[in-house]
């Protein structure tokens, strides 16, 4: 009977539509008078403007329409829902605009240049009714979760950290930005869509409060918090996640990285439903869909729109952040040092899995160059943490028998965890010479004594890493051993690039009287003496390294325009399922020209090609082979098909020789005041760095209390101040 009433109902309008139709000047002849026919009456007699009917007419009609279809959608009876599409022609098929070719109300604050970047990437960005979300979905909200930090936690204080050189920028995105700093502003602060929990392969609300994964494993919905806020007190939107993408592919950001990894061709289409509510839809379904998508938001309000001028106007001034800490211009002290403050109305302050963490109320972040100086202002109170990687702080500077430690002062935690570990190695650019040679190459690997770096610098406390993809369970190679350190190995790949014959001084000579010398750069000053080990080894194969110890940013900037022969250097690893291939190993990171065209015929690079920088392709690998399996692999959907292609591209990139693997090591060591507190049980599963889910706070009191037993030279606590989480411990 219902069915009955639509279809009679849409009988009476669509008659009506005809009839009012008849005016339409393209269906007659004109009048003489056009105006003959509006004849106007009082505002009594409810008169109505016989073109504004028509309209109201069409509208009703294209409204009805859709409705209408909606409801019969999913009967037995047949719908054409092309036809509402068709009596709604005038609007954008993506719902960007509306029938008068207006911008859509959530896209109304927008300017004309993002406006037109959506429009002419219609396929990647739509609007549509809450209507079109599927039924069915499963949405999750991680109620049932358990929170990681503690409810004992206190706000306040001040945590004083340090960095080995000043930002260059305040962005977090191009040139220079991919400094330490940039963590804090950034890694640890800036909330996402959904977040990864550290300890349960689970994830906790974000900026999103719940989200469920469509039936095509492609995409992912998401409704917004409505709480979330930026730190300049604007609120986030649904079409700040429009603009992240059109942010992202901007050229002007000039971080070609970004560029590729947020492309359409991976994150194929962001939907739009309502202010709360959209989905992001993934070009596969990838075993980890939702940790791909989960995105974070860009302030479109506060950039509105990007040109030529954005490296130099953002330089110095941050983007507003989602997190609890703010960096402000005021607080900058430039080549010092930068203190983030704690907002007071943060939105998500007494959210569930935030409400006990990020509690100081400020971040001190001070400008030592040198490692063994920053130690020694930690000793003093001066820092209330320090890294204690190093065997040599952790057995010699600070041992268990350390005044600080036995009077309860310090204390000395490893935290031992099962995440992938930070890939710690030796980059080779595989097109400067002699690298260009795989026999030099290869050479190089069998002189990098790694084994005694380990023993003699680390105490056998670290292990040999031996691919590029070691930490990531099935995915990661078996059997796959790094190269030995072998003088006669080396020599004998040496030889079979013409580095024959040992000068006066030991070194290697070629047939053209060249040297067998390279330059070894770094940004880590802190594992120079790893670096005079491999040195000395390797004068015993015939091979000069030369030195070259920069600050960090300037080393990360002459990788990043490829004018290193090796860098030694580590990237963070990320908390998923399978290891990144295409960044620091695919060809179309190492050269402008795009796919097979840098190639000739028979695989081998084509001549005069021009080198992408700012990409982490820092060997310039540019294999046809790798490029065509890491281009399946990031296809693939299928888990053990990943695995398999994972496996076959470590043991190729193994023989391309371009990566020597370093060390990994399964816990990470701090040393901190003991008015630093940790959650009891704390130990997180999965995590990069200590600070990484700010879980700890600081003890006002008992700091004054320490630094009082501290002045009277009297112990603070006979408790032991040495202890090791082991939650996680694998063996």
């Amino acid at each position: 009977m219902k069915k009955a009433n639509y279809l009679n109902l849409l009988l009476f309008i669509l008659i009506n539509l005809f009839f009012t139709s008849c005016d339409n000047p393209k269906l007659k002849p004109p009048r003489e008078d056009d105006n003959s026919d509006r004849k106007e009456m009082g505002a009594n007699n409810r008169n109505i403007d016989r073109e504004f009917a028509r309209e109201l007419a069409r509208e009703f009609g294209r409204e009805f329409a859709i409705e209408f279809a909606r409801q019969m959608k999913g009967s037995s009876n047949k719908v054409n829902m092309d036809f509402a599409m068709e009596l709604n022609s005038t609007e954008s098929p993506s719902g960007l605009t509306d029938g008068q070719g207006k911008p859509h109300a959530l896209l109304a604050h927008c300017s004309e240049d993002v406006l037109d970047f959506y429009r002419k990437h219609s396929d990647c960005f739509s609007i549509s009714s809450m209507d079109e979300i599927p039924q069915g979905l499963i949405w999750q909200d991680a109620s049932e979760g358990k929170e990681f930090s503690s409810s004992k936690a206190k706000k306040g204080g001040t945590w004083q950290v340090y960095t080995n050189d000043f930002p260059r920028t305040l962005r977090t995105i191009g040139p220079d930005a991919n400094g330490a700093f940039r963590s804090y502003l950034l890694d640890y602060n800036v909330i996402s869509l959904v977040e990864a929990h550290p300890n349960s392969d689970s994830y906790y609300p974000g900026l999103a409060k719940s989200w469920a994964v469509g039936k095509d494993g492609r995409t992912v919905y998401f409704r917004l918090d409505p709480n979330a806020r930026y730190s300049d007190g604007e609120k986030v939107k649904v079409s700040d996640f429009f603009f992240f993408f059109y942010f992202m592919r901007s050229k002007h950001i000039q971080a070609p990285w970004y560029n590729d990894f947020y492309g359409k061709d991976k994150f194929q289409k962001v939907t739009i439903y309502d202010k709360e509510t959209l989905s992001i839809t993934f070009y596969k379904a990838k075993p980890d869909i939702i940790e791909r998508v989960a995105i974070r938001a860009k302030p479109e309000h506060f950039y509105e729109e990007l040109d030529g001028e954005f490296l130099s106007k953002y330089q110095w001034i941050p983007e507003p952040t989602t997190g609890a800490y703010a960096a402000l211009p005021e607080n900058v002290d430039k080549g010092k040092s930068i203190t983030l403050v704690r907002q007071k109305d943060w939105w998500a302050d007494q959210k569930r899995f935030f409400r006990y963490r990020y509690n100081p109320e400020k971040i001190k972040v001070s400008v030592v160059r040198d490692h063994n100086k920053a130690f020694e202002i930690f000793l003093k109170g001066g820092l209330d943490m320090f890294g204690l990687a190093k065997t040599e702080f952790w057995y010699d500077k600070l041992p268990n028998d350390h005044k600080s430690v036995q009077n309860g002062y310090l204390s000395k935690v490893t935290f031992f965890n099962q995440t992938p570990p930070p890939s710690y190695a030796l980059r080779i650019n595989s097109q400067k010479p002699p690298f260009d040679d795989l026999n030099v190459r290869i050479g190089f690997h069998h002189a990098m004594n790694f084994d005694l770096v380990i023993k003699k610098i680390f105490r056998s406390d670290f292990v040999r890493m031996n691919t590029a993809a070691d930490g990531y369970g099935g995915r990661s190679h078996p059997t796959l051993k790094a190269r030995e350190f072998s003088v006669e190995q080396a020599l004998e790949y040496f030889a079979k690039a013409d580095f024959k014959k040992r000068g006066g001084d030991g070194i290697l000579i070629n047939s053209a009287g060249e040297r067998l010398s390279i330059e070894l750069l770094t940004g880590y000053k802190r594992y120079e003496d790893v670096l005079v080990v491999l040195k000395e080894q390797a004068k015993k194969a015939g091979l000069e390294i030369k030195l070259k110890v920069l600050e960090q940013t300037a080393a990360w900037k002459a990788a990043k325009e490829k004018n290193h022969q090796v860098i030694f250097s580590a990237f963070n690893s990320f908390v998923e399922l399978f290891p990144r291939f295409w960044e620091p190993f695919h060809s179309d990171n190492a050269y402008e020209e795009e796919g097979d065209s840098k190639f000739n015929e028979d695989g081998s690079l084509k001549a005069n090609l021009t080198t992408k920088v700012n990409t982490n392709n820092y060997s310039q690998t540019a294999v046809r082979d790798i490029d065509h399996l890491i281009n399946q692999y990031r296809n693939e959907e299928n888990l053990d098909r990943i695995t398999e292609m994972s496996h076959q591209l470590s043991q190729m990139i193994h023989n391309h020789a371009v990566w020597v693997p370093a060390w990994k090591k399964p816990w990470l060591r701090l040393g901190h005041w003991n008015w630093i507190k940790f959650p009891e049980d704390w130990g997180p599963k999965e995590t990069r760095e200590y600070e990484e889910f700010q879980v700890f706070w600081i003890d006002e009191p008992e700091k004054d209390k320490i630094l009082e037993a501290m002045a009277k030279d009297e112990p603070f606590s006979e408790k032991p101040t040495v202890r090791n989480y082991e939650k996680y411990k694998s063996n």
